[in-house]
């Protein structure tokens, strides 16, 4: 898998997937020493003419992890866990996951089939967060919450039917469930979850970007988990 810029490569080396650099003639400061600290950990580097982002890099694919070991780490920390749900837009997965990481998840669930997956698009979006967050593939959405829940985790649903965030209280370990703009959240999925919460708006517009709907609502629960 390629990447492209220096968000994404610089987190791709600190994870130490990076396989290969290239690299623009007229790269500024910071490239250079990125470049450098590639070279002092061996890997090779080339030049190349009209590089998009002036670097890029050759990067092993991310290593999926198991939902039990996410699953494990939320009861552990008394954490929480974001599950995607009919998300198909690239972009939308990438910024996703780079705001679980920034707000501590224990990981991001999304679907084996019919969904987006982590490529260079997601890499990309995510500014590299996809190499410091725990993600998992399942086959079985509701089956996963299911079990989530049989270990007591509280499961939230983002909808525009829900009751206003600000009134709803969470309990953890909890999993949030956000659903894609087009399809949003399976009706399956939907009448599993524990409490559907939707982000109260004075505007003319009724919903939310869904990947600023889930950092808002990421940023919430964050913020009762801290306190």
């Amino acid at each position: 898998m390629k990447v492209y810029g220096y968000n994404s490569v610089s987190e791709a080396l600190k994870a130490k997937k990076v396989n290969k650099i290239y690299v623009a003639k007229e790269g500024d400061l910071k490239i250079r020493n990125l470049i450098s600290e590639a070279k002092s950990k061996g890997i090779p580097v080339y030049t190349v003419e009209n590089l998009p982002g002036k670097i890029a890099a050759d990067v092993s694919m991310i290593t999926y992890s198991k939902v039990d070991e996410i699953m494990k780490k939320a009861l552990e920390n008394n954490g929480f866990i974001l599950i995607l749900d009919n998300v198909t837009d690239q972009r939308n997965l990438g910024a996703c996951i780079r705001t679980a990481e920034f707000f501590g998840a224990s990981g991001v669930l999304i679907p084996k089939r019919r969904a987006a997956q982590v490529n260079e698009g997601a890499v990309k979006t995510s500014a590299g967060a996809v190499f410091h967050v725990d993600i998992a593939r399942e086959e079985n959405l509701v089956s996963a919450i299911k079990k989530l829940k049989k270990y007591g985790f509280y499961i939230v649903a983002a909808d525009l039917d829900g009751e206003r965030l600000d009134l709803v209280n969470f309990s953890f370990p909890l999993a949030l469930v956000v659903g894609g703009e087009d399809r949003g959240i399976s009706h399956h999925i939907k009448k599993r979850c524990d409490s559907i919460v939707r982000i109260p708006g004075s505007g003319r517009i009724e919903s939310l970007n869904l990947s600023v709907a889930a950092g808002i609502l990421m940023y919430e629960i964050a913020k009762k988990l801290n306190r």
